[in-house]
């Protein structure tokens, strides 16, 4: 047994020594100087190999070539002036081993230390210096602090890749004025030493950072109130956003107060502290604080302007635009809440106008008038600003203009055309009068600043003098170009056999690219082929296309041009021109319809105005003569009722003559009933009123009379726009005929009354 086990761990350490010997290194490597190099420096790097191979050399793993020495397994190769850290290997090419190698790094010696800072820190008592040695010496170097006071510590750190070096030591238990301390920096390059170096310890205190608590403030000063720590010097600073700090130093004992601030302005405070005007270090900026001044009243007057609108034909009012700027925040004082606006004319005061901001602007109409505006904040109200409002004289053809560059404009215009001691120079986008700008100058030019490219402007020069303004206006400012991105939408008006009369909408301001120009009316005739364009100056937006050919088809578009060049065409219209039969049947249509409509109206007159007449009573009103004097006289003969057509005269004795009745058609849809006396001495005749829409027991007009003992339906008359169907134009007339008494024609008007 024991046999068998030496067997095994025999075959078990053959297996591990060939294992690692395939897996070991195959050489060893040396540099001629080291790791660590002069920056810039030459030197040698060479392989040793433990075995016969094809070796192969690298640099950062890059194959380079080397030189071999006879009868030796050595390999080299010279390296010069290496400015980068590198890394050098070899390798055999048959086998996979691990290959040998060796970073190098070019480097500098250090300097001698240098420039050495030390602060106490009064809430840990430790002491921190920072030295530098000139600059970065690029390898690892290490940095050494030696404190000479009899206990000789030492305390190392590494330099940083700037070149500093740092070290902290406490100094809680040692009770000294002031520390003795040497330098020392070093790398495999070299080494430098300095001091010793005497630190007073009074001049290395540093407070702790001081806290400011809470900010309170008027309009004009801001009271900061801070921790609670003793202080003997305390520094201020503060700015408003992103402005500039300012400072200010006091003593520590009094009110850390600061005066001479904006109202309502956000401003930042910090604050910084030392134990002693003359010795000691200032401690680190607190943390800000930010604190707003309260408001105060506008004390600026408005910068305000008008434009008047132009006046409507036979009218005698006169409206203006007028505009005011914003005051910026300095001259606000606070947030301005509204404007107050206040219109004087001849006949007094208007009832102020209140404007809210963001508008600034206001249309006014008046006559003879001057305006007052004011800006008001939760404080008080600004200076009033009064303006009169008057239409100022035109002036033309002495205003001139010049580009500068993509943003600005110069204006010129002449003295002796518009004398006066002050010019306002207004300009806005065409358009949109709401962006106007305005500026106030006294020389005879002007600049205009904040145009923007491809925007067309519009602009005035108004001279301010008495007796009134004179004003010269300018169009088409623009400082660059381009051809428009749209074409106008063309629409027909009216079309004829001859002629086109056409119309297209307005391009969008954003798509004009500068100053609109004029327009082209292109027509194509689709027949031919033949395009014709008519020009068209801007603002003009219709043409009328005259001899064309009748019953021809053409297609109709638009294009806008500025200085640039032409824009791309808008919809194309297709139209074609009526053929003269065509022209002839519309004439007839419209004609007939015309005639149709005519008599419509004149139907429908008729029958309104016959219901008005009988609505308000204007046909005449029959009398009951049973209660005549006549009739009442007349009491005891039950046989008869002796019905007269003459006033009743008790003169006459005999039998009355009977009536003849005649029912005749009225010329509108009544029927009225004449009767004639045989004794009357008078032609005229007794109309009787209409009985179309009621009939009860007197008078039928459809068929024989009843003698008052049937009753027909009553219909109730409406108001219609179209005849009816119990039109006498539409239904026979049917006569009577005979004798009629007074006890046939007995009339009760009691139910037409009521319906009146």
């Amino acid at each position: 047994m024991s046999s068998e086990c030496t067997w095994s761990v025999l075959v078990m350490l053959c297996f591990i020594l060939a294992t690692g010997a395939h897996g070991g290194k195959v050489c060893t490597v040396r540099s001629s100087k080291g790791e660590n190099v002069l920056f810039g420096s030459n030197f040698t790097f060479s392989c040793i190999f433990n075995k016969q191979c094809t070796k192969l050399m690298f640099r950062n793993r890059t194959l380079i070539k080397y030189k071999q020495y006879p009868n030796s397994s050595e390999v080299s190769v010279d390296v010069k002036n290496l400015t980068e850290p590198s890394t050098f290997s070899c390798n055999c090419k048959e086998e996979r081993s691990e290959p040998c190698g060796i970073d190098i790094k070019p480097g500098y010696p250090p300097h001698v230390p240098q420039n050495l800072t030390c602060i106490q820190k009064i809430k840990s008592g430790n002491v921190t210096c920072i030295w530098t040695t000139g600059k970065g010496t690029i390898i690892n170097t290490t940095c050494q602090l030696r404190v000479q006071n009899g206990l000789h510590l030492a305390y190392e750190s590494t330099m940083n890749s700037t070149g500093f070096c740092h070290s902290s030591f406490p100094i809680k238990n040692l009770i000294m004025p002031q520390l003795f301390m040497l330098l020392n920096v070093s790398n495999s390059l070299g080494s430098k030493t300095s001091g010793p170096h005497t630190i007073i310890l009074n001049n290395i205190v540093e407070p702790s950072m001081p806290e400011i608590v809470n900010v309170s403030c008027s309009s004009r000063w801001c009271n900061l109130h801070t921790d609670n720590h003793s202080l003997n010097v305390v520094e201020m600073k503060y700015s408003e956003v992103n402005g500039n700090w300012s400072t200010l130093q006091t003593d520590g004992k009094s009110r850390l107060n600061i005066s001479s601030l904006q109202p309502y302005t956000t401003y930042n405070f910090q604050i910084r502290r030392k134990i002693n005007d003359s010795v000691g270090l200032w401690s680190e900026w607190s943390q800000q604080k930010a604190a707003k001044t309260k408001e105060e009243a506008p004390d600026k007057v408005l910068d305000v302007w008008y434009l008047q609108e132009p006046k409507p034909p036979q009218s005698n009012s006169k409206c203006f635009h007028i505009f005011w700027k914003e005051l910026n925040l300095s001259d606000a004082k606070g947030e301005i809440l509204r404007y107050n606006i206040s219109v004087r004319e001849q006949m007094g005061m208007r009832n102020p106008i209140i404007a809210v901001p963001p508008s600034r602007n206001e249309r006014i109409c008046c006559s003879h008038c001057s305006v007052s505006v004011s800006a008001v904040n939760s404080v008080g109200q600004s200076p009033v600003k009064f303006i009169n409002l008057h239409f100022p004289g035109l002036v033309s053809g002495f205003l001139s203009h010049r580009t500068l560059n993509n943003y600005s404009v110069a204006l010129f215009w002449h003295k002796l055309a518009i004398a006066g001691t002050e010019y306002v120079v207004h300009w806005y986008p065409v358009g949109n009068i709401e962006a106007i700008q305005w500026i106030r100058v006294v020389d005879t030019t002007a600049h205009i600043t904040g145009l923007q490219p491809q925007q067309c402007y519009e602009g005035a020069v108004t001279a301010l003098r008495s007796p009134g303004p004179k004003m010269a206006s300018i169009k088409s400012i623009s400082t660059w170009q381009s051809a428009p991105e749209q074409g106008p939408v063309p629409q027909l008006c009216s079309k004829n056999s001859e002629s086109l009369n056409v119309t297209w909408s307005e391009i969008p301001q954003r798509k004009r690219k500068g100053c609109l120009k004029k327009y082209t009316v292109y027509l194509m005739d689709k027949l031919k082929g033949d395009i014709h364009n008519f020009s068209v100056d801007h603002p003009n937006r219709q043409y009328v296309i005259s001899s064309l050919s009748p019953g021809q088809c053409y297609s109709l578009w638009v294009t806008a041009w500025t200085d640039a060049g032409e824009g791309p065409k808008g919809s194309d219209l297709p139209v074609c021109t009526p053929s003269d039969s065509e022209r002839m049947l519309s004439l007839v249509i419209l004609t007939g319809g015309a005639v149709l409509l005519a008599c419509l109206i004149l139907l429908c007159f008729s029958e309104c105005f016959q219901f008005y007449r009988n609505k308000k009573g204007l046909l005449p009103i029959i009398p009951d003569p049973a209660n005549s004097k006549c009739a009442k006289t007349c009491a005891d003969d039950q046989s008869e009722i002796k019905f007269y057509l003459d006033q009743c005269d008790s003169s006459v004795n005999e039998e009355p003559y009977n009536v003849d009745v005649e029912e005749v058609p009225y010329p509108s849809i009544c029927t009225y009933i004449k009767s004639f006396s045989q004794e009357s001495s008078s032609s005229d005749a007794t109309q009787i009123t209409r009985i179309t829409d009621m009939t009860e027991d007197y008078i039928s007009t459809h068929g024989a009379i009843s003698g008052g003992e049937e009753e027909d339906e009553e219909e109730e008359t409406g108001f219609e726009f179209f005849p009816s169907t119990h039109s006498p134009f539409l239904e026979p007339l049917v006569l009577t005929g005979g004798k009629l008494t007074l006890d046939a024609v007995k009339i009760d008007c009691s139910e037409f009354l009521d319906r009146t």
